[in-house]
C-alpha cells in the first residue's frame, strides 16, 4: 500500500551512533541527494584524508549498497512507509564490468571476490578464471581462488578492476 509522496526515513552512522530521522522525506528524492544531506548532518566529508586514504561513504539498505545516486528513495522502499539506511565508510571496493562492489573486508581471496561478484551479477560463472586488470604498465593477472588480494583503496592504491574468462586447457584432445 503506497503512502503518498512522503516516506519516513532513518539513517544511522554506526561508528558514531549518529542518527538522522526524517518523517516527511520525499519519495522522489534521489539516493545521491539523501547521501549529501546525511554527510552534512553528520559533518562528514568525502575526499583524500591527511593519511592519503580515500574517504568515501555509501548508504546501505540492509546489506545492499546503494551505489546509483540517481535511484529514488521511493523505488528502494517500494510500498513501505518507512525505510532504514546505514551510512558506512567505503574503503574496500573493486569493479567488475559495470559493477562497483563494496567489500566488508580489506582483502579477499579469489573465491570470495567471485562470490561477491555473483551476489550482484547472478549470471557470473564461478568456474571462470578471475583476472585483475593491469594498471600503471602492469600486465593483467589471473587470480587463483585461494590467492588473497588487497581491496584497500587509497591515494597510492587505486581501485582494482576485474574481468573473467572461461578456463582454458592447452594440448587437450
Amino acid at each position: 500500500m503506497s503512502h503518498g509522496t512522503k516516506i519516513n526515513i532513518s539513517v544511522v552512522y554506526p561508528p558514531t551512533g549518529d542518527k538522522l530521522e526524517d518523517h516527511a522525506a520525499d519519495r522522489n528524492e534521489t539516493v545521491g541527494a539523501l547521501k549529501t544531506r546525511v554527510l552534512v548532518a553528520f559533518s562528514l566529508t568525502e575526499g583524500v584524508d591527511d593519511k592519503g586514504q580515500l574517504l568515501t561513504f555509501v548508504l546501505f539498505h540492509g546489506r545492499v549498497p546503494l551505489v546509483d545516486p540517481g535511484v529514488t528513495i521511493g523505488s528502494v522502499a517500494g510500498d513501505a512507509g518507512h525505510i532504514k539506511f546505514e551510512l558506512e565508510r567505503e574503503r574496500h571496493f573493486f569493479y567488475y564490468m559495470k559493477h562497483k562492489i563494496v567489500s566488508p573486508t580489506a582483502s579477499a581471496t579469489g573465491a570470495e571476490i567471485k562470490a561477491m561478484i555473483k551476489a550482484v551479477d547472478p549470471s557470473f560463472d564461478l568456474t571462470h578464471v578471475l583476472i585483475e586488470e593491469g594498471q600503471g604498465g602492469h600486465e593483467d593477472q589471473a587470480i587463483n581462488d585461494n590467492q588473497t588480494v588487497s581491496l584497500e583503496v587509497d591515494a597510492t592504491h587505486p581501485a582494482k578492476h576485474f574481468f573473467s574468462k572461461p578456463p582454458t586447457t592447452f594440448g587437450a584432445g
